[in-house]
């Protein structure tokens, strides 16, 4: 199994990778999660650990989220590594399903 997912990550370019980058949107997972429209930005309370205050704030305009309180950031892949526990791998196939990748 291991030759098959190490076979499958070279399968995936970086152009790939950019493609399911610029078709994914971090802003709609993240506005069912209570998540508020600041202009071109989003905050809300961080998933990734317990607060009282929002901490949490996505730019829908770079695909970036980052929290103030513990310093997790990223773009959508990660986003979907983090949250779901996934890997790389995982993560862009997830992601491209949808789009066609």
């Amino acid at each position: 199994m291991t030759e098959n997912r190490y076979f499958l990550s070279m399968a995936i370019t970086d152009d790939e990778i950019a493609q399911v980058r610029a078709a994914t949107d971090l802003v709609p997972s993240l506005a069912n999660r209570g998540s508020q429209a600041h202009g071109p930005t989003l905050g809300g309370v961080v998933p990734f650990h317990g607060e009282k205050t929002p901490s949490f704030s996505v730019n829908a305009e770079l695909g970036r989220y980052y929290c103030f309180g513990c310093r997790a950031s990223g773009d959508q892949i990660t986003w979907v590594r983090e949250f779901q526990h996934m890997d790389f791998i995982d993560a862009v196939a997830t992601l491209g399903r949808p789009c066609g990748h």
